[in-house]
């Protein structure tokens, strides 16, 4: 299996070596055009040096010829291959190098006139006559010097030719320059192969620092890898992977992520752990109160007295039994679930439908329940309407329940501070000093301020846990305090601010509906 180290290497260098092989190919075609025309303007240049040579006196011509062809000779070419024709005769050079066909070897005439041999202009661009810059060395010219192929001693040839009248007697003379195109592609294959040996060179240097660049750069993730692997063969209890302070960003969010989905994995395993365990140490009382009256009804029959209370007292330990289950659900879901707190809701909207819907429930018969809101309209608050609601249906539950009779419940919304706030207000008998923090711990059931206790009404001691724990997930702060001339109990939350219009934006709007309503209908469930 390949390495990401590997893979990024590979989807590096090859389009590197693609565009290196682009590039070589690129070079080899314009040192292959510009060594041809280099050559053909040496031989165009060297036809005309033997030209002028030739249309000497016979004197000089015997001198200057020879010192010409001296001078034509290179290190890529060290022979020079030449001939001069004037008619059927041949002055000098090679009698293989035979004239063109536009050349009438019986008249010495020229037959047709071609274009002179033209190449790219430089950046002098000086201006010719007859291929030459001295009009007077055009002088005659009767073919200026131009290019075509041939063969000679049966190998291809390029051939400079220019066809001139002599001064001294008239006559038309062909002058011809050949160079074997073998001796060009060798000349040109030198350079090829350095092209060739660069690029390789290139490419190996390039694979060497894109590998060690690569390391470097994969070293977080590397590291990142070596944690996981120790953690695998031995597991620690509370595993987390570190990273340097100056790893970069996309390793720290991959190890952010990762910690944070097994802080997640932990706090589930736990809340599974604890929903067990109190599932099994709370549904004890209530399944032995089934079991026991199970035994009455079949020992007297359901028509019997006991019978008939044991009938009631079986649908109370259900009843019981099955606000305990939800509570239990509800407290794990919180535990296992992290709440967004982007997301805002009128909590005065919220207070009134929830007063609204349990103002005639069980309990509440002969108490005072009133509802206060700032007549302002919406109140908004920063979290969940649903889990608020459950929240806010908790208060409301322990304030009728554990309240005395004819007393009074009251609902508050207020505005304190910059933030929206609920209060639940009873004048029951209260709760201790001692027990107002502890109350919130799971299945503690507190004593009344009076001192009573263990005689109130059932419950699973659950409520307040599960406030408090919602609480925490949107940023409220839940308190108790003694109600109204010291009587009762006063609970209220302070919900956290709503984000300004400059804190909203598309990226971090979550919409967690989808979320509180799963959360809702377990609890309902």
């Amino acid at each position: 299996m390949a390495s990401l180290r590997s893979r990024l290497t590979a989807a590096v260098m090859v389009p590197l070596l693609a565009l290196a092989v682009t590039f070589g190919g690129i070079t080899c075609w314009m040192i292959q055009r510009s060594g041809a025309a280099t050559s053909d303007r040496i031989l165009v240049g060297s036809v005309r040096l033997l030209s002028r040579a030739t249309d000497t006196e016979d004197a000089v011509r015997d001198k200057v010829l020879p010192l010409a062809v001296h001078l034509l000779q290179r290190r890529s070419a060290p022979v020079t291959h030449y001939s001069i024709w004037d008619g059927a005769e041949l002055i000098a050079g090679e009698r293989g190098l035979v004239p063109p066909p536009l050349y009438d070897t019986r008249t010495g005439r020229a037959t047709q006139r071609l274009p002179a041999a033209s190449f790219p202009r430089t950046y002098r661009n000086t201006p010719l006559t007859g291929g030459y810059v001295d009009p007077r060395d055009a002088d005659g010219v009767v073919q200026p010097g131009y290019l075509r192929d041939g063969m000679l001693g049966g190998k291809p040839v390029r051939i400079a030719t220019e066809i001139r009248r002599l001064h001294r007697n008239g006559h038309a003379v062909v002058v011809q320059v050949a160079d074997f195109v073998d001796d060009r592609w060798a000349y040109q294959q030198t350079y090829f192969l350095r092209v060739l040996g660069a690029g390789v060179l290139i490419a190996m240097t390039a694979v060497l620092l894109f590998y060690w660049a690569i390391t470097w750069g994969l070293r977080p993730f590397a590291s990142l890898t070596g944690q996981i692997e120790t953690a695998r063969r031995e597991p620690p209890p509370q595993f987390r992977l570190a990273l340097e302070e100056d790893a970069p960003r996309e390793a720290r969010l991959l190890a952010g992520s990762f910690n944070a989905l097994l802080a997640r994995t932990e706090r589930a395993v736990d809340s599974l752990k604890q929903f067990t365990a109190n599932a099994s140490h709370q549904m004890r009382t209530p399944l032995a109160v089934v079991r026991v009256h199970l035994d009455v009804l079949e020992r007297y029959g359901p028509a019997s007295p006991r019978g008939a209370a044991a009938l009631e007292d079986i649908g109370n330990a259900v009843l019981s039994l099955e606000r305990l289950l939800l509570q239990l659900i509800a407290l794990a879901r919180t535990e296992e679930q992290g709440i967004a707190e982007d997301a805002t809701f009128d909590l005065a909207a919220v207070a009134a439908d929830l007063v609204a819907s349990r103002i005639d429930q069980p309990g509440s018969d002969g108490l005072d329940i009133g509802f206060e809101a700032p007549d302002h309209g919406a109140l908004l608050a920063r979290g969940h309407p649903i889990l608020a609601a459950e929240m806010i249906g908790n208060l409301f539950d322990n304030a009728v329940r554990y309240n005395r009779p004819g007393g009074a419940v009251t609902v508050r919304v207020l505005h304190r501070a910059g933030r929206a706030r609920i209060e639940v207000e009873d004048d029951g008998p209260g709760i201790a000093p001692q027990d107002r923090e502890r109350v919130f711990e799971r299945f503690y059931r507190a004593r009344s301020e009076s001192g009573a206790g263990g005689s109130g009404p059932p419950g699973s001691g659950l409520g307040l846990s599960i406030v408090r724990a919602l609480a925490e997930r949107m940023g409220a702060q839940v308190r108790l305090e003694p109600g109204t001339d010291g009587r009762g109990v006063l609970a209220s939350i302070d919900f956290a601010a709503p984000p300004s219009p400059d804190d909203r934006n598309d990226e971090h709007a979550i919409d967690a509906r989808p979320e509180a309503q799963q959360f809702a209908l377990a609890t309902a469930c």
